[in-house]
């Protein structure tokens, strides 16, 4: 096999990131599109195919000449394991899938649980580990993590507790854990990938909402990992704003999604909310010019935001272990 000392890592990494958008390449195609030289790429190709984390898939259509051997990438070199965590006044609920590395899900579970604990959350991996074991395992959760340690979170239980060290331990996987709604937005900002400045907001039916911000194209998350939590902005108590969801949870989002437009000043806002069918911003006018307004769009499935952004952070941390593991083996 082809040594990674004599294979620039950068080189490598740039030709193995073409893989995950799902095409077909020669190696024309790839030289052309990183910059490398035929023979560079040539040689990173042999030691991505020996490495079993691509493979050949036929030739393509002779023009005149020898046909262009193709590549895929080998969608089942790793998987990924992923975990929405939520909850409601009464129940905690777990839903988890299994994804190969091109997005398609390979099985999936679901649990309620009734005390949102460290136990109930293992229950659940489990679950999904007999499902098909995974490489990688991304969980959002509703409340603030930082490198793993849970600071506030709606799941009262798992609050300052190195969850994520706990979980390495136990299941031996790389983990990550995020903030559901910063993961969200990171789903919603796929769809809009010519926008350089959005924000997605999320009212849920219990506690407070949370919102996220992708500015220049980068998830904002602040020192601690702390940005985007509306509910400490000095204008109402949770008290206040506990009336107001159940009152008038129109004006309360209207309220911050303004105080939102003032700081980060986003083009589009993604918005979800348990208790309201749509939102489109009015009242807007009493508090900003309009050349100011962001474009509202309301989503009414935030779970498939998450989903998506789950997907991207895994692969993301995937490719970087490859990375990592191949260079350091």
């Amino acid at each position: 096999m082809t040594k990674i000392t004599d294979l620039k890592e950068d080189n490598i990494h740039q030709i193995r990131q073409c893989f995950y958008d799902g095409e077909i390449w020669t190696k024309n195609k790839l030289a052309q599109k990183t910059g490398l030289s035929l023979a560079a790429t040539t040689n990173i190709l042999q030691y991505l195919l020996q490495n079993n984390e691509i493979l050949l898939d036929g030739k393509a259509q002779s023009t005149g000449g020898r046909k262009s051997k193709q590549y895929v990438l080998n969608a089942d070199y790793q998987s990924l394991g992923v975990m929405i965590l939520k909850r409601d006044h009464i129940n905690y609920y777990y839903a988890g899938r299994i994804y190969n590395l091109l997005g398609k899900c390979l099985g999936d579970i679901r649990l309620t649980g009734t005390k949102g604990d460290y136990n109930e959350l293992v229950r659940a991996i489990d679950l999904l580990l007999k499902k098909k074991h995974f490489d990688s395992l991304v969980i959002s959760i509703p409340g603030v993590s930082n490198n793993g340690m849970i600071n506030i979170c709606d799941f009262e239980e798992l609050a300052q507790r190195d969850l994520g060290g706990l979980l390495k331990d136990r299941y031996q996987l790389s983990i990550i854990i995020e903030n559901d709604v910063n993961v969200a937005g990171i789903g919603f900002s796929r769809q809009y990938p010519q926008c350089n400045n959005l924000a997605f907001m999320y009212q849920p039916k219990v506690k407070y909402i949370g919102c996220s911000m992708i500015i220049n194209h980068q998830l904002c998350k602040g020192f601690s990992n702390f940005a985007g939590e509306l509910s400490y902005l000095p204008f109402f108590t949770h008290l206040q704003q506990t009336e107001m969801l159940k009152k008038a949870p129109d004006n309360l989002l209207l309220d911050q999604l303004v105080s939102l437009c003032c700081v980060v000043n986003p083009e589009i806002v993604g918005i979800s909310s348990d208790v309201l069918e749509d939102f489109s911003g009015d009242g807007m006018e009493n508090y900003l010019p309009k050349e100011h307004w962001p474009q509202i769009v309301f989503v009414e499935d935030f779970d498939s935001l998450i989903y998506e952004g789950l997907y991207v952070l895994g692969i993301e941390k995937i490719i970087d272990n490859i990375k990592k593991e191949q260079t350091n083996g």
